[in-house]
């Protein structure tokens, strides 16, 4: 065979092997990126969860506020209960809440998924511009 073609040949197989690292690292990366995205719906979704339970406790609190104002007292460690129910809830909340802001300040490379920090450009691990 030609030395030229052989050349060519072996350029074309190093490089159709380049690309194939590389849209597997791209797929590797919007596979994970995919995983984060779910991983903070279900964040999203486990604190509208609690507010829909401390909106229900509020409404609890509020018949039996109403009840004492109309002349049949709730008995106070009944309503003590209900409003350590709504501290317990908006607490945990708050955890979530910490947790979703700290998952978007993080960066990380769309490519390989790995850490970045704000100010970078490239990816510190596979070098990709971020």
């Amino acid at each position: 065979m030609n030395e030229r073609l052989e050349t060519l040949l072996d350029t074309v197989r190093r490089t159709a092997g380049q690309l194939g690292g590389t849209a597997a690292d791209a797929a590797w990366g919007v596979g994970k990126r995919a995983e984060e995205l779910m991983s903070a719906a279900r964040l999203r979704l486990r604190i509208a969860a609690l507010e829909g339970r401390e909106e229900g406790c509020f409404a609890e609190i509020g018949e039996m506020l109403y009840a004492t104002h109309t002349g049949h007292p709730t008995d106070s460690d009944a309503l003590l209960e209900k409003l350590r129910e709504v501290d317990s809830l908006r607490a945990e909340r708050a955890r979530l809440e910490h947790l979703l802001d700290r998952r978007r300040e993080a960066a990380v490379c769309p490519v390989c998924g790995a850490p970045a920090r704000k100010d970078d450009v490239f990816c510190r691990a596979c070098g990709k511009r971020l």
